[in-house]
């Protein structure tokens, strides 16, 4: 007994000492900075629970929500960016109020008759405030999003600066497309570039994320042979995924703004810091990375980017609490267990490490469960492996080693107990991992890495199958499923390189289940997949062609934006938006699971077929998650064909 109290307690004394560290101990202390406000900083009006995209339902800009947040800004800053006019008109009256300048902006975009909109505004607004108007800036990526040609875009501008012949008129983008559209600076006053080394094709690790930015600069000034520059957004994200080694974080993102500000400073750089405050609604479309860009959290508190010490977990304490509680609770599976010096070594080893790993993962979810069905996700993710640390500990405490069993044997013949539950959560556990492979691969640019929770069920597997990988009773989609991880790991590990931790950890993860599915499923011909593989082959050529043929077609997509309309280009902005809402996916899950439950085999065909596209065409996690199901079902179809073949032929 006293051995496994020394146990508990030194896993108690270990993860309260982790936290003590990341929380406390390894942060970033306050450098005094010698500056004592930033030049400029992106403004969006919008609570926690607002984004431009609510107008359409009704939604008005608070007044006192804007009133405040400029009052603030205040303090740190003698001039803010706008994005948009319309809706926002009172801006400019409570900026002048708090002695702020403005880079107003108006959203130019696809809709023509909005864009016009937004045009009109500007002009009757910079009009009547040309006191406080640094300058206008029509359009922001709209290039880089193919939202208008270089000649539509150039039109706008020029019908800007015809109205406002005393007040500077510039275009913002991405500095690549400065360099592959020169002539944009001939409509313009001066030039207004994006350098975001975190988003950058080739993306920056926080060390050379300055000398980076510098080197741009200095590049778009050699080719635009121009100094009069304006860095119109510059920034790092506190929160998301990391891109290569170029890892999100609050220290990071301090690091960053203080750094970036001193060679502006010195270099006497014209800039404008992204951004004001988190923006929750861009997590939508550019994932949890995007809700995470302010100099101030949601709910406008300060996240001492500006100075001050900074902390990746601030909140650790909780987080701290947590895995004590984990590791209290599942320490009762030793009260009355028999186990050697060993075993209690082991088992605390790893209710120490799975504590820790959970409270890791649980502070993740916090930051990229933006939707009723993240949140479910996440939830269940967290049950699968809550009941995953119970059954490995639970093993390990009464010198179990679990029975290698069948599906067929675990539904067909209605088992129950700890080992056919175990089963049951493996599946559910590699299932998981295959649908986020998949997403990964295919549309991974906004996704995490959820290696915390996954390290928890892929070491269980290897430590309660060991020895016995062979002997499990795998048929064919169980070697698909092998096929399926094995590539897309090869695609994840390519699109992310071997710079990528976060990847790395992850694609071993999946490698581990890959190894096990292998391992199971060698009595499986590869021959036996032939007619599935000749089906994947023309769906994949058929959406692959639909996508780069149609949908993503530059020459294309130019021609819908200098044409006034015609169908093939109505047909593609409809796609667009089809897809953009996620209707592919949704539709994909529907027709998977109604064919799962009315066994027809054409409808499960059809559900292949969708759920293919939809993996394709970036309706990824829903896709993939249909596209597991459906080949569950035809592979198992498929046995079932094959086992009556003799008697009714249906082959």
């Amino acid at each position: 007994m006293t051995k496994k109290i020394s146990v508990i307690l030194a896993s108690i004394g270990i993860v309260a000492l982790f936290w003590y560290l990341v929380g406390e101990v390894f942060i970033l202390k306050d450098n005094k900075n010698s500056f004592s406000k930033l030049e400029c900083v992106s403004y969006a009006p919008f609570s926690k629970d607002q984004s431009p995209f609510s107008f359409a339902d009704g939604m008005v800009v608070s007044e006192d929500l804007v009133r405040n947040d400029l009052a603030l800004l205040a303090k740190y800053t003698d001039c803010i960016r706008t994005y948009s006019t319309v809706g926002l008109e009172m801006i400019p009256r409570i900026a002048r109020e708090n002695g702020l300048k403005m880079y107003m902006g108006a959203w130019v975009s696809s809709d023509k008759a909005m864009t016009q909109k937004e045009i009109n505004t500007l002009i009757k607004l910079a009009k009547e405030n040309q006191d406080i108007v640094k300058a206008v800036i029509v359009g922001n990526e709209v290039l880089l999003r193919g939202d208008a040609t270089e000649t539509v875009l150039a039109n706008y501008i020029k019908q800007v600066k015809a109205a406002l012949p005393d007040i500077q008129v510039t275009y913002a983008d991405v500095w690549e497309f400065w360099v592959k559209h020169p002539k944009i600076k001939e409509v313009t006053d001066f030039v207004t570039i994006h350098i975001l080394p975190y988003w950058e094709d080739d993306p920056m690790n926080i060390n050379k994320s300055i000398g980076h930015l510098a080197d741009v600069r200095g590049e778009v000034e050699a080719v635009l042979k121009d100094k009069n520059i304006l860095i119109g957004e510059t920034g790092w994200p506190s929160e998301g995924r990391a891109r290569e080694d170029a890892v999100p974080s609050k220290i990071n993102q301090a690091v960053f703004v203080r750094e970036f500000v001193k060679l502006a400073q010195k270099e006497g750089w014209n800039y404008n810091i992204i951004e004001a405050f988190d923006q929750p609604w861009k997590r939508v479309s550019e994932g949890a990375v995007g809700g995470f860009w302010g100099l101030f959290d949601k709910n406008r508190v300060d996240k001492k980017v500006f100075d001050g010490d900074v902390s990746n977990f601030p909140n650790y304490k909780p987080l701290a609490f947590g895995s004590i509680v984990l590791v209290v609770l599942f320490s009762f599976l030793l009260k009355n267990s028999q186990i050697r010096t060993r075993e209690i070594l082991l088992f605390g080893t790893l209710n120490t490490l799975f504590a820790i790993l959970f409270m890791l993962q649980i502070e993740q979810y916090g930051v990229t469960a933006r939707t009723m069905g993240e949140f479910a996700w996440a939830f269940l993710v967290i049950f699968v492996h809550i009941l995953i640390y119970y059954f490995l500990l639970a093993n390990i405490a009464y010198g179990r080693k679990p029975q290698i069993l069948s599906l067929k044997e675990i539904f067909a013949k209605k088992l129950k107990g700890p080992d056919s539950s175990l089963m049951i959560l493996f599946y559910a556990s590699f299932v998981f991992v295959t649908i986020l492979n998949i997403s990964l691969a295919f549309d991974g640019r906004y996704r995490n890495f959820e290696i915390y929770i996954f390290a928890v069920s892929i070491i269980s597997f290897l430590w309660l199958y060991r020895g016995e990988y062979q002997n499990l009773i795998f048929g064919k989609f169980e070697k698909a499923s092998f096929l399926i991880l094995a590539l897309t790991s090869i695609a994840v590990f390519i699109n992310e390189t071997y710079l990528n931790l976060f990847s790395n950890i992850w694609v071993l993860i999946s490698l581990g289940f890959t190894c096990i599915l292998y391992s199971g499923s060698k009595k499986t011909a590869y021959g036996e997949l032939k007619n599935f593989g000749l089906y994947m082959a023309v769906f994949l050529a058929i959406f692959t062609y639909l996508k780069y043929g149609f949908l993503t077609n530059s020459d294309f997509a130019a021609e819908c934006g200098n044409s006034s309309g015609s169908f093939l280009c109505d047909a593609r902005a409809w796609l667009a938006l089809f897809l953009y809402l996620g209707k592919l996916g949704i539709a994909a899950v529907i027709i998977a699971t109604v064919s799962f439950f009315v066994n027809n085999r054409y409808l499960t065909f059809f559900a292949l077929f969708i759920s293919v596209g939809a993996v394709l065409m970036n309706n990824t996690f829903l896709g993939a998650a249909a596209f597991i199901l459906s080949i569950f079902l035809i592979l198992k179809n498929s046995n079932n064909i094959i086992e009556h073949s003799d008697k009714k032929r249906v082959l």
